[in-house]
């Protein structure tokens, strides 16, 4: 509860004009509970990026540059807190630098293993059409399994550590009545040409597919700013 509120209010903004948390007595006495439980939260906080605990100068909030937007805790804070399509522009942002290359690499490395595995998940997306609570999963599931075909030890990994990041962004990209089932087509052209060994076309239609979110994004911020969105 203590790191999940101060969680949220460092990500709103609550403490951006100081820079800095009330002290520990102060937190102990607004949450009604000891110093110790206190003094736990943040060291939760600052293992995130977060907070930044100094003897002299005490507890400080550190840059938002600084902050793990891959921990899922955070990433849950910036969706409460109403900061999650620009989170989310970014996150899409990164894709289109790294999956068609992804995509690439998995055409011309993918084992028949991880082309079997690349349409069965494919399959399980596919399946998702009138069961939105099951896409993130599904569609996490497919997008993994081509980072995994590339057989890239980088790429492996940064499919594990993305997947809170992507699992928020599917739900808001999802969203919109037909977006989803807009993307299946696509979905379905990048796994057919890594089974068909053709890194050309799976670029090519990768960066299609990412490109499609970014497109929908891009338009719903700057009409947020804009004061369009109802």
């Amino acid at each position: 509860m203590v790191v999940d509120d101060l969680g949220q209010r460092i990500v709103r903004g609550d403490f951006s004009q100081s820079g800095g948390l009330p002290t520990e007595p102060e937190l102990s006495s607004e949450f009604g509970i000891s110093r110790n439980v206190i003094r736990e939260a943040i060291k939760v906080l600052a293992s995130k990026g977060l907070l930044e605990v100094r003897p002299r100068t005490g507890t400080r909030i550190r840059a938002r540059e600084n902050w793990n937007v891959l921990d899922p805790d955070v990433v849950g804070w910036f969706s409460s807190v109403g900061s999650d399509m620009q989170n989310a522009y970014d996150f899409i942002e990164f894709r289109r630098i790294i999956e068609p290359q992804a995509s690439y690499l998995a055409a011309l490395r993918a084992t028949d293993t991880d082309i079997v595995r690349i349409l069965k998940a494919l399959d399980s997306l596919c399946a998702c059409v009138g069961h939105p609570a099951s896409i993130p999963a599904a569609d996490i599931a497919f997008h993994r399994s081509i980072y995994d075909a590339s057989h890239n030890a980088v790429l492996r990994h940064l499919g594990s550590l993305v997947a809170p990041l992507m699992n928020s962004q599917i739900l808001l990209t999802t969203a919109p009545k037909g977006a989803f089932e807009k993307g299946l087509p696509l979905h379905r052209k990048v796994a057919e040409a890594i089974a068909k060994r053709d890194p050309k076309k799976a670029e090519l239609h990768s960066r299609t597919l990412v490109n499609m979110p970014y497109a929908d994004l891009h338009v719903w911020i700057h009409s947020a700013d804009r004061g369009l969105l109802p």
